[in-house]
């Protein structure tokens, strides 16, 4: 029986492997979702908001966060990469006045409320403005 060259069996083995290292999972579409949030009319003036993919209503996708800055204003990452992904997301926020200070909101908005929920449309810069009572 006659052996293959190392050389022969590289270039036979090469499309192979390329095909199988190279077809890992595609990154997930993202989109840009920027806001501000106010809690009784006065810009949250610290904390963090998240978006959580809302499954009960077809969302899917890795979880999506944001630093609220001083003015209420937010901007939303996916682990390094800028924006999120399309669908229905829930919210939970935690706010505070000055950072290491306790939340300035209720305890149940850093929860996952059914009520504060937001479709991000694909294909378009989302504005996602969030006034609290």
């Amino acid at each position: 029986m006659r052996s293959i060259s190392p050389i022969v069996g590289w270039i036979l083995l090469t499309p192979i492997l390329v095909l199988v290292l190279g077809c890992g999972q595609e990154e997930p579409e993202r989109t840009p979702v920027r806001g501000r949030v106010t809690y009784k009319g006065t810009p949250l003036r610290g904390g963090t908001i998240v978006f959580a993919p809302d499954r009960d209503r077809g969302g899917s996708g890795p979880i999506a966060t944001a630093s609220i800055q001083s003015d209420g204003t937010y901007v939303l990452r996916t682990g390094d990469a800028n924006g999120v992904t399309p669908g229905w997301h829930r919210i939970t926020i935690t706010g505070t006045d000055s950072p290491g200070m306790p939340s300035a909101l209720p305890h149940s908005y850093s929860e996952s409320m059914p009520c504060l929920c937001r479709e991000v449309l694909p294909g378009q810069e989302n504005v996602i403005d969030l006034h609290l009572d």
